[in-house]
């Protein structure tokens, strides 16, 4: 019964989530979660084991991208979502121009 309140109350957040981002005319991307702490934001890959919740850093085997964890699995949205991370802090939708280049 527990889970049943929990799925609604997460779906009753998305439906009002979406429609606030359409009243105020912003663009919302619902993004799967899953293994968005076990892939690498720069080249893809994926790790064979889950991170321990202790390990707070996440080092690519495949590319050597090491990030602080949260900062990986927040870019690993962004690039699912069609958004292109441009550099540490700023995001800029793909396709867009930089600042400097407009």
């Amino acid at each position: 019964m527990a889970r049943k309140a929990a799925d609604a109350a997460i779906s009753a957040t998305k439906r009002a989530l979406i429609e606030m981002g359409r009243k105020h005319g912003r663009d919302v991307r619902l993004v799967h979660p899953a293994h968005t702490t076990m892939d690498c934001a720069r080249c893809g890959a994926r790790t064979k084991h889950a991170l321990p919740l202790s390990e707070r850093t996440y080092a690519c085997t495949a590319c050597g991208a090491v990030s602080p964890r949260d900062k990986n699995s927040a870019r690993v949205m962004l690039v699912r979502a069609g958004w292109n991370p441009a550099g540490v802090e700023g995001v800029s939708p793909a396709g867009a121009l930089l600042p400097e280049a407009a």
